[in-house]
């Protein structure tokens, strides 16, 4: 009866504790601190998150892009270059998306790569 009775507690222990666990992942969370001295993210976490969405984004994963970020002033500057303007602009969005209050300074220069007009230039060189 004993045995019973100290399993049941064990299980009634696993489970409250289970259930605390899960019910308090909300609570846990941290909170977004915007506007605050306090850093919620590293430097390295906020390059980390800004990086992996450049790299998930197709036409900006094989761009040339620099990002370094200060958390205690929440800036990101995105350095580097990338073939229009459009490209450019969709870097800043994507870093802008990463953390709520966050700065994104802009020091990407548009670099056209002229593929067209670089073949032409090659194809007259050979010729001529």
């Amino acid at each position: 009866m004993a045995q019973r009775l100290l399993l049941t507690i064990m299980f009634l222990v696993a489970i409250t504790t289970l259930a605390c666990h899960r019910s308090g992942d909300s609570s846990h969370a941290v909170p977004e601190l915007s506007g605050t001295t306090a850093t919620v993210r590293s430097n390295a976490d906020l390059e980390n998150a800004v990086n992996a969405k450049l790299r998930a984004d197709e036409q900006l994963r094989s761009a040339e892009l620099g990002v370094s970020a200060n958390a205690a002033n929440s800036e990101i500057t995105l350095s580097g270059s990338v073939e229009s303007e459009a490209l450019r602009s969709k870097a800043v969005n994507l870093a802008k998306g990463v953390d709520s209050g966050v700065t994104v300074k802009d020091q990407i220069e548009v670099k056209p790569t002229g593929r067209a007009a670089d073949t032409a230039f090659g194809s007259r060189d050979r010729h001529g």
